[in-house]
């Protein structure tokens, strides 16, 4: 049996309180996973507009990040 036919059968079994109660767990569910989707969708930059504004620079970035994380080493 796959497992979407046993959520099924056992959600067919279940009474109203625990109906109201799986609800909120997908509710729930529903939420953190727009959340997950919302901050990872923020974090993706393509790489064109990060070599745009990267190109501008007069100094070397790199080297900056180094000597501001120097004292985490």
């Amino acid at each position: 049996m796959q497992i979407k036919e046993k959520i099924y059968n056992e959600i067919n079994m279940m009474n109203i309180e625990e109906l109201l109660i799986m609800y909120q767990h997908i509710s729930l569910l529903k939420k953190s996973k727009q959340k997950i989707y919302q901050s990872q969708k923020r974090r993706t930059i393509p790489i064109e507009k990060i070599l745009e504004m990267s190109s501008s620079s007069k100094n070397c970035w790199s080297e900056n990040i180094v000597q501001e994380r120097i004292d985490r080493v």
